[in-house]
């Protein structure tokens, strides 16, 4: 009896911390995340043109976006997301590089190493809700 009564009660704090856990993105991180997604579909769009000044300074927002959105995850403790967000700046670092130097097999090695961080974290962090906002796990 003692042994059910303490499964019930774990499994209701599971549930609750489950709901306390997730939570609506505050907006300026929502504003940071839609810059990011417009940014990447300008970084396809110059690259097809082979536009490389438009990539490098695309590729320095991403920068600076992935240094705020560092410091969110940072104040929130969580080592996962700022492994990624750390990888996604890495890569964002990289593709400004290659993009200066123009070297096109730089630049789509920049892009998926940039794709795959952020599909991780998005993956890992982020819950689609029934009216197509998000929030974050």
């Amino acid at each position: 009896m003692i042994k059910s009564a303490c499964v019930a009660v774990s499994a209701v704090a599971l549930v609750a911390f489950s709901v306390v856990a997730a939570e609506k993105a505050p907006d300026s991180f929502s504003t940071l995340m839609k810059a990011n997604g417009a940014a990447m579909q300008s970084i396809g769009k110059a690259a097809d043109s082979k536009d490389y000044d438009s990539i490098a300074k695309t590729a320095a927002t991403l920068q600076a976006n992935f240094q705020e959105i560092g410091k969110f995850w940072t104040a929130r403790k969580d080592d996962e997301a700022l492994k990624h967000c750390t990888a996604a700046f890495k890569a964002s670092s990289d593709l400004a590089a290659a993009a200066k130097s123009m070297n096109d097999g730089g630049i789509a090695e920049s892009r998926k190493a940039l794709g795959s961080a952020c599909a991780g974290c998005h993956t890992a962090k982020r819950e689609k809700l029934p009216d197509g906002s998000f929030q974050i796990k």
